[in-house]
C-alpha cells in the first residue's frame, strides 16, 4: 500500500448545499484566477480555474535537437562553437514530430508511473516544459497568478524530494504567487460532487485505489500498480507486429490511436473470445498513416485491456484486486459508502466496457451483501476528472486558506515536503476553513496535507 495524505474536502460543482456525504460547505466562489496543472504521465493539462475543461492538453514530452550551422557559418572552430551552441527545445506534440524526424534527437518524459524522475535531465525538462507552458501556452505573467497542483504521487518520504523541487521551481524560477498540491485521486471524486468513496484512477503510468472520506484519502489503504494505458499501448503493439508484422507496428503513437479507437473491456474475457465477433465492420476497422485500412482482430480488442485485470491470473497486479485491498483494508462500517460510491476517472478510464467489468469482478470478490451494493460511477468527463476537480476547488475562497505565499516560502515558515503551513500560519486559517467547511479545526491542524 502506498500512504497518501489527506486531501482537499470536496464541494459540489456550482452550489454550496449539502452534499453526498452530509458536509455542507459554505464556501463562497472566489474572483481571482489560478493556474490548474496537471503534469501527468502521457499528458500535462492546464487551464484556469472554474472553467470545465482544460486550456491545452499536450503530450508530457521535451524532445531536443542539436542544430548544424557548419554549413552556414563555413569550417572551422566557429562553425563547431555555433552548431554547439544551437540547441533547440520541442514540446508536446511538436516534440513528438520532432523525434520520428530526427534520429538524433534527445527524448525526454520527465513524468514516468506518476512519478517526476529526480536526475538533472529529466528535472530540467520538465522546468522548460512549465515554463513554455506558461509562456506560450497560456500567455501569462510569470508573477501573476496562483498555482494549483495536481499530483498523483502520494505523500510521504519518496515524495519529500519532488515536492521540495517542485516549490523551488514554482516560487524561484516561475516566480508564482502562491502555491498548493493536491492528490489526483482527490480530486476526482472532488469533481463528482461527492465527499466519500473510492476512487479508481487509471492514467498513463499509474491504476490507483484511494478511499476518502469526507473529503481526507485513508493514508494506509490506498493501493496502487504500475500497470496502465502505456501498458495496454505496448501489448497492442505486440500482438500487431505478429499478425501485420513490424513495419505496420512500429510507431507508438499509431498503436495508442488504434487502442483508443477499438479496444474495449469485456464483462467475461472468456466467453468473450469463444463466441462468434459480432461488432461491426467500423469497430474493428483502423486506418493506418498510409491510408491503409486494416480489420483489428477480436483477440487485440479485447485482449490487449486484459491486462488491467490480470489475465484472470490471481498472482499477476489487477484493477480488482487492488480494489479489493483498499475495501477490505478500511474499517467495517465505511465498506459500505465506498462500494456505493466507486468512481472512475483517468485516461485509461475511457475504454468502453471498463466500468461493467470492474463492477463484475468486485462483486464476485466481495464478501456477500457487498458485492451486490457495488455501483460504478462513470462520468462523461473523467478523462479529466482531476483537472477539472482542481479547477473547482481553486475557484472557491478556501483556496487561499490551504495555498503557501511566496512570502512564507522565502521566510521558511512554510513545509515545502508536504505544502503544509507552519503551525503558527496553519492555526489561523484552520480556524476559519473549519467553520466554512463544517469540520473541527482540530481535524484540518492535524491532516491539511494538501496532497
Amino acid at each position: 500500500a502506498a500512504a497518501v495524505a489527506a486531501g482537499p474536502p470536496v464541494p459540489f460543482a456550482g452550489t454550496m448545499a449539502a452534499l453526498e456525504g452530509r458536509m455542507e460547505l459554505e464556501c463562497s466562489m472566489d474572483e481571482q484566477d489560478v493556474i490548474v496543472l496537471d503534469s501527468g504521465s502521457g499528458y500535462l493539462k492546464v487551464g484556469f480555474s472554474g472553467e470545465d475543461a482544460p486550456r491545452a492538453v499536450l503530450p508530457s514530452v521535451v524532445t531536443t535537437t542539436m542544430a548544424d550551422e557548419a554549413r552556414e557559418d563555413g569550417d572551422g572552430a566557429n562553425a563547431e562553437l555555433a552548431a554547439a551552441l544551437k540547441k533547440q527545445a520541442y514540446y508536446g506534440d511538436e516534440a513528438l514530430r520532432e523525434a520520428m524526424m530526427n534520429a538524433n534527437a534527445n527524448v525526454v518524459r520527465p513524468v514516468q508511473r506518476g512519478c517526476v524522475f529526480m536526475s538533472s535531465q529529466h528535472k530540467d525538462a520538465l522546468e522548460s516544459l512549465w515554463d513554455h507552458t506558461w509562456r506560450n501556452v497560456l500567455g501569462v505573467e510569470q508573477e501573476e497568478l496562483p498555482v494549483l497542483i495536481a499530483d498523483a504521487q502520494p505523500l510521504g518520504q519518496s515524495a519529500y524530494a519532488s515536492r521540495q523541487w517542485t516549490a523551488e521551481v514554482m516560487f524561484e524560477k516561475l516566480k508564482v504567487k502562491s502555491l498548493a498540491i493536491f492528490n489526483t485521486a482527490v480530486l476526482s471524486l472532488f469533481s463528482t460532487g461527492r465527499t466519500r468513496g473510492l476512487v479508481v484512477e487509471s492514467g498513463e503510468g499509474i491504476t490507483q485505489a484511494v478511499p476518502v472520506f469526507e473529503g481526507y484519502a485513508i493514508p494506509h489503504a490506498i493501493f496502487k500498480m504500475e500497470v496502465a494505458g502505456q501498458d495496454i499501448t505496448a501489448k497492442v503493439q505486440e500482438m500487431m507486429k505478429r499478425d501485420f508484422g513490424e513495419s505496420q507496428a512500429s510507431s507508438y503513437r499509431d498503436m495508442q490511436a488504434l487502442k483508443e479507437k477499438v479496444c474495449n473491456v469485456c464483462v467475461d474475457y472468456r466467453m468473450a473470445m469463444k463466441g462468434p465477433d459480432i461488432d461491426d465492420e467500423e469497430a474493428k476497422s483502423f486506418e493506418l498513416p498510409d491510408g491503409k485500412i486494416i480489420k483489428v482482430s477480436k483477440e487485440i480488442r479485447t485482449g490487449a485491456p486484459e491486462v488491467l485485470f490480470g489475465f484472470g491470473d490471481s498472482k499477476l497486479p489487477s484493477m480488482q484486486k487492488i480494489c479489493n485491498e483498499a475495501i477490505m483494508t478500511c474499517d467495517l462500517d465505511f465498506r459500505q459508502d465506498l462500494v456505493r460510491s466507486l468512481v472512475v476517472a483517468g485516461g485509461t478510464s475511457m475504454l468502453p466496457g471498463l466500468a461493467p467489468r470492474l463492477k463484475s469482478e468486485l462483486a464476485a470478490a466481495l464478501p456477500g451483501e457487498l458485492g451486490r451494493q457495488v455501483e460504478v460511477c462513470v462520468d462523461s468527463q473523467r478523462r479529466y476528472a482531476a483537472w477539472i476537480g482542481g479547477s473547482m476547488f481553486a475557484s472557491m475562497s478556501t483556496f487561499d486558506q490551504v495555498a503557501i505565499t511566496k512570502q512564507e516560502y522565502e521566510e521558511g515558515k512554510a513545509d515545502v515536503r508536504g505544502l503544509v503551513a507552519a503551525e503558527d500560519l496553519l492555526s489561523r486559517p484552520s480556524r476559519s476553513a473549519a467553520r466554512s467547511l463544517a469540520l473541527p479545526a482540530r481535524v484540518l491542524t492535524s491532516t491539511v496535507a494538501l496532497a
